[in-house]
């Protein structure tokens, strides 16, 4: 038997990237699962090309009335609610903060934050009369460190993580866990945003991608949505059912800290102007 095996998952953005790959590993270990995203066309695809077990349902990460149809489908469709992958959003914005609009973070915090936040309103009382179940919230080391995306996708991304903990402890005694995993160069065509590339050039593109990624890994190499989807399949299994209010970082040791070799090259500059200033101070 699979490690889900007789669990429905509900997989929100399922219909490209980390989304598909954890869906084709979800029916993989047993789970039947219902995708959302915005294309139908390609939703309906993926759920034909995966096999009975899925299902397709329209939805815009941040309505709040699409997204409590889309749960209800899903309890309609299988039966139940066991595990919600919270993985929809959007990068819409890579400027700086004196170009943001309050247009745009209206639509990022719509979909980045109110969206796992509803989808999480209407599955926990369907959780919570089964007994049970698991949340998982896609983060990003956005929300954990500067420097790691655009203005708006990382303050989202660090609500994300507080949101996530805030709703574990709320619902902690429902047998209810709630918890969220941060990836990391994880190669995918988003890593274009910014150059103008269309998505066939982007996907054309992603040796480039994985390249220059794994040079910035202290593991050495890019992650890819595979590792991402063995966590989600741990962290929806019962197997971690010990485990609330966290964070996973899927990011190859990346917000850790620095390597020796980084820190040599960060700060060996001093240590090289305090070696001339001893060798002056014992001249003098």
């Amino acid at each position: 038997m699979g490690r889900l095996a007789g669990k429905v998952a509900m997989i929100t953005g399922g219909t490209s990237g980390m989304g598909a790959v954890t869906a084709r590993r979800f029916v993989a270990e047993g789970a039947q699962v219902v995708l959302t995203g915005r294309s139908v066309q390609r939703g309906e695809a993926l759920a034909a090309e995966i096999g009975e077990n899925v299902r397709f349902i329209a939805m815009e990460a941040g309505d709040e009335e699409q997204i409590s149809q889309a749960v209800d489908f899903t309890v309609a469709t299988f039966g139940r609610l066991d595990c919600l992958f919270n993985n929809a959003g959007a990068v819409t914005h890579s400027s700086r903060i004196e170009k943001i609009s309050s247009d745009q973070f209206d639509y990022e915090m719509a979909a980045l934050v109110g969206g796992p936040l509803f989808a999480m309103k209407y599955a926990i009382p369907i959780m919570r009369q089964q007994g049970g179940g698991a949340i998982i919230n896609n983060a990003s080391t956005a929300g954990h460190r500067t420097g790691h995306g655009p203005v708006l996708y990382s303050i989202a991304k660090a609500a994300v993580l507080h949101l996530t903990r805030v709703v574990a402890l709320q619902i902690a005694s429902t047998s209810i866990r709630v918890n969220s995993i941060s990836p990391a160069c994880v190669a995918t065509p988003v890593f274009s945003l910014g150059t103008n590339m269309t998505q066939e050039q982007a996907a054309a593109s992603m040796p480039i991608i994985e390249r220059e990624l794994a040079k910035i890994v202290p593991l050495g190499r890019t992650g890819t949505s595979e590792d991402v989807a063995a966590i989600l399949v741990f962290l929806a299994s019962d197997e971690s059912r010990y485990i609330t209010a966290q964070d996973i970082a899927v990011d190859g040791g990346l917000i850790a800290g620095y390597t020796p070799a980084e820190t040599m090259e960060k700060f060996g500059g001093m240590h090289t102007a305090l070696q001339a200033e001893l060798a002056r101070m014992n001249d003098a």
